[in-house]
């Protein structure tokens, strides 16, 4: 179900549709708008209602098997971005006057970001950008836990390797691997992003937001650091694996 919130005059509001006059907010209002799970009637609120790019509005809309590549585009008016979530992809349109977000499964910063909202209007106080931060920094900080969890499936696979290595045990090495490298190419596309809004390339980014997005970049620098050195784990776990499993097959 589409989720609706109107900050104005210090307030959020939980409006059950959307005025058109909200999306320029003349009087300083602004308006988030998650679409979870979004069906093809869903899509004409990006489509109809905001009028974005068809191209940003069919990347919004589409789950390509592995997921999206994070991505950040401008269009006239707005920017269009896609973040890898631990849960899932999350899409966002960032406007001087509204955020609007579209995920296919349940996202936990998003849920988090409602779920604060229902607590009073401080998540919204600042603005769309600032809003859109905090998403940012939910996703990273989901990206971390991730992280975490290959290194625990690793620290599990160096041990097994040792105990009983085997073909099979070769096999799962390899797929965590694969993992791990796909992890690194999505946290490193991702951090790039973040730079990108670090260095402010679009205006409605304050020397202060930016400040805040090179303080998630920092953090997925290290992230970037921690994937590679995963990898390289994994491939001496892989030889050491092999070495062993060879042995004990002859």
């Amino acid at each position: 179900m589409i989720s609706i919130f109107l900050h104005r005059d210090g307030r959020v509001e939980a409006p059950t549709s959307i005025e058109r006059n909200w999306i320029s907010a003349p009087h300083g209002a602004f308006l988030w708008v998650d679409l979870p799970a979004p069906s093809i009637p869903d899509a004409l609120v990006l489509s109809e209602t905001f009028a974005f790019h068809k191209l940003a509005v069919e990347d919004a809309m589409t789950a390509p098997a592995g997921g999206h590549l994070p991505k950040l585009e401008a269009y006239d008016g707005y920017f269009f971005a896609i973040f890898h979530d631990a849960d899932s992809d999350v899409s966002a349109f960032v406007g001087p006057h509204y955020l609007v977000t579209v995920h296919r499964r349940e996202s936990k910063p998003i849920a988090d970001l409602t779920d604060s909202l229902r607590h009073g209007p401080a998540a919204m106080s600042e603005g769309p950008m600032a809003l859109f931060h905090r998403l940012v920094d939910g996703v990273a900080d989901g990206c971390r836990k991730e992280g975490e969890a290959l290194v625990e499936r690793v620290d599990k696979l160096e041990h097994e390797v040792f105990e009983k290595a085997s073909p099979a045990l070769l096999k799962l090495v390899l797929s965590v691997q694969r993992e791990a490298i796909a992890f690194q190419q999505t946290i490193t596309a991702q951090s790039e992003i973040v730079e990108r809004l670090s260095r402010r390339e679009f205006v409605d980014i304050s020397t202060e937001m930016s400040f805040r997005f090179r303080d998630v970049h920092d953090h997925l620098v290290r992230l970037t650091f921690d994937a590679a050195a995963l990898d390289g784990r994994l491939s001496g776990l892989l030889t050491v694996a092999a070495g062993f499993a060879g042995r004990r097959w002859i």
